[in-house]
Formats: C-alpha cells, sequence, structure tokens
C-alpha cells in the first residue's frame, strides 16, 4: 500500500494505491491520526489506485470518519471502483460517507 498526503485550505487529500491489508491497517490508523490531530474541515479519501480493500481498511476508515464527525469535519471517498462500491453498500458504509465512484 502506499499512501500519499496534500493538504490545502483546509482540505486534506489522502491518496491510497495497491491493496490495504491487515497488517497495513496500523499504518493507516497512524495517518489517519495524524491527519485529525491537524483539524482539517475535510478529508478526501482518493481510492483510483486501490485494488483490494480488507474489512480491517474498512474499519479504519469508518473509525477516520468518526474522529472526524466528533470535530465537525466531512469525509469523502472518491475513485470507488465497482467492486469496491459493492462492498461498501453491502456494509452501509455509502449512508455515513459521500463515496464517489470512478
Amino acid at each position: 500500500m502506499e499512501v500519499k498526503v496534500d493538504s490545502s485550505n483546509g482540505t486534506v487529500t489522502v491518496t491510497l494505491k495497491g491493496d490495504i491489508y491487515v497488517d497495513q491497517a496500523d499504518e493507516l490508523v497512524n495517518v489517519f491520526n495524524s491527519i485529525v490531530e491537524k483539524g482539517p474541515q475535510e478529508v478526501i479519501i482518493d481510492i483510483s489506485g486501490l485494488k483490494s480493500i480488507t474489512s480491517s481498511g474498512i474499519g479504519k476508515i469508518v473509525l477516520l470518519y468518526k474522529n472526524l464527525h466528533e470535530k465537525n469535519a466531512q469525509l469523502k471517498i472518491i475513485g470507488v471502483n465497482d467492486t469496491i462500491m459493492q462492498i461498501f453498500k453491502i456494509v452501509k458504509l455509502d449512508k455515513l460517507v459521500e463515496i464517489e465512484g470512478v
């Protein structure tokens, strides 16, 4: 998994590439925690380069959503392929977070 973080005008964009496996979920938590500490107004996660995601990765996104929600910040996920979109809909992530397909 590759992670790139860019920040501009209160919006943080996190670009994820590759695959998110269980052993990489802790790295994702560290990245997300450092973002929340900075107090952005919005976080955008671009997963257009993501091949697959495990339940652990989804759990970390939900945790990020909760932490941002407590600080009145927004979370948006973009670049979602059809396979991952189906997974997000099954777990009802689309009910919590704004999600845009590829």
